[in-house]
């Protein structure tokens, strides 16, 4: 049976690919024309799928010891999580974003070259050997004789493993030379700089230059990094059969050395690739400002409400990254992964608890005057000049509030300190914002008001703002009341106990 990874890894390169080639245009499938959203949809599920997979890689990285690899994995989910959203707002907003498309051609090709060369253990061991003698090679020319044991396949087919197998292909390096109490060094898929090389190749395929200027910056990086990497090796050899550093040699060589080098030689290698395409570095800043994306005129970005606290999304976040970690409690490991257990499942669950109460869904408004509230009616009492119409909020209701009648905002006060439970009669001097608009048929008001559990009210208005019927003007947060006052005359249509929906009709008054 094959493992639920290796369809996420393969699966989700395929879904990302088709959903690239259907975000290309109209298209149609047994002669009926396809959703416009179909691709953006493929294309969500695709990066959940590999988020998905690198996430299912963390158990791995634990049994190998290899923390930082590991914390990268647990990150995939969030992170490609993240992307998927935003396909989702381009669905929502009916509005394509070249960066993200860009980033998704990329992903294909990057992946697929990949995930290739890694599942096909000939293609690999190919590789392998190439760059383990053309290492040894510049160690000979240093004067420092070096040979290669036999490729090792490691166990399973030569034409297809599953990546689950964990079976890496190997050539291990000899040397005459070597100091006894070294370790020794093989040569593996991840000493060929194959994930380097194929970022660029992907960012630079895929990006709209001219041909002939994407050929320039892959000439002028893809060799560079393949050499760079020879250099790499060879030095990497050198200092840990040498046992410069001790027993810590090939650690401090590999590590800090070897991968410090990498990074500043491949930030180097992006300034030259940004002057000969100045539209890969375009579509890269464009990825990087995901979080500050406009939504269009007159749309929100959804879903949840405007004013919702940024530490719960990190809660949220920060239980994802441990729950894999926590997943495998029980692995060999010296980091706590039983205490990451507790706090994933905790932090899951406050953030999905937290985030949920700040949905913010789109509500039809209906005629007439219309509810500001979703909740279950308290009262509905005449006074000497209003009509007042109470709204019960438990915390299992949306809590954002709309503009129960188009009108202007003339006044906005913010008044009272005390937060006793929101259906009791003590709760008139719980902390509450009252908004006063000016309509057509007289002045109408709302005041929300604090609960037990609520301790802040965000609003959205300001003075003299122009408010359209059913337009969103603030949250209460958790458990709360929302009081509407009309002007006498107004005819109710709800009465006690009855639910209510922000933007349903709950009285008709002449002129509204």
């Amino acid at each position: 049976m094959i493992p639920a990874s290796e369809v996420l890894a393969i699966g989700s390169l395929l879904l990302l690919a088709v959903g690239y080639r259907l975000s290309s245009g109209p298209h149609r499938m047994a002669g009926r024309r396809l959703p416009a959203a179909a691709g953006p949809r493929l294309c969500m599920v695709g990066w959940l799928a590999l988020g998905g997979f690198w996430w299912s890689e963390v158990e791995h990285y634990i049994l190998i010891r290899d923390p930082v690899n590991a914390l990268f994995c647990a990150m995939a989910l969030p992170f490609f999580g993240y992307l998927a959203y935003h396909h989702w707002l381009t669905i929502e907003w009916r509005r394509e974003y070249p960066a993200l498309r860009w980033l998704v051609a990329m992903t294909v090709v990057a992946g697929g070259i990949y995930f290739l060369v890694e599942r096909v253990p000939f293609l690999a061991g190919w590789l392998i050997q190439v760059v383990a003698e053309q290492s040894v090679w510049l160690l000979d020319v240093a004067g420092v004789p070096t040979t290669l044991g036999p490729l090792d396949y490691g166990e399973g087919s030569r034409w297809y493993r599953l990546g689950s197998a964990h079976q890496e292909v190997s050539v291990p390096v000899e040397a005459a030379w070597r100091d006894p109490m070294s370790p020794a060094v093989s040569i593996v898929l991840a000493c060929t700089a194959l994930q380097s090389m194929i970022i660029f190749v992907g960012g630079v395929l895929c990006t709209s230059a001219p041909r002939q200027r994407r050929v320039y910056a892959f000439l002028a990086t893809v060799p560079t990094i393949y050499l760079l990497n020879l250099i790499r090796n060879a030095v990497v050899i050198w200092l840990t059969y040498e046992h410069v550093w001790g027993d810590d040699t090939f650690y401090y060589a590999h590590a800090w050395i070897g991968k410090g080098g990498s990074l500043v030689a491949l930030v180097a290698l992006a300034y030259i690739v940004f002057h000969y395409l100045p539209e890969m570095q375009d579509a890269i800043l464009g990825v990087m400002d995901l979080p500050w994306r406009e939504p269009p005129a007159g749309m929100r970005t959804p879903p949840f409400a405007a004013g919702t606290p940024g530490w719960i999304t990190i809660a949220f976040v920060t239980g994802l990254v441990l729950a894999p970690f926590g997943a495998a409690a029980g692995t060999p490991s010296e980091l706590p992964l039983d205490a990451a257990a507790w706090a994933a499942a905790a932090l899951l669950a406050l953030g999905a608890g937290l985030l949920w109460f700040h949905r913010d869904p789109p509500r039809p408004v209906g005629v007439g005057v219309v509810s500001p509230a979703d909740g279950t009616v308290l009262s509905v009492d005449e006074h000497d000049d209003h009509v007042r119409l109470s709204i019960f909020m438990s915390p299992f209701n949306v809590h954002v509030n709309r503009a129960p009648i188009a009108g202007r905002v003339t006044a906005q006060q913010r008044t009272g300190a005390g937060f006793s439970p929101a259906y009791s009669a003590a709760a008139d001097g719980n902390l509450q914002v009252r908004t006063e608009l000016e309509t057509a048929v007289g002045p109408v008001a709302v005041t929300q008001v604090a609960g037990a559990l609520a301790r802040r009210i965000t609003s959205y208005l300001s003075e003299g703002q122009q408010l359209t019927k059913g337009e969103r003007i603030g949250i209460i947060h958790l458990g709360s009341r929302v009081d509407l006052e009309l002007p006498l005359g107004a005819e109710m249509i709800v009465q006690s106990g009855q639910k209510l929906w922000a933007g349903q009709t709950v009285a008709r008054l002449t002129g509204s």
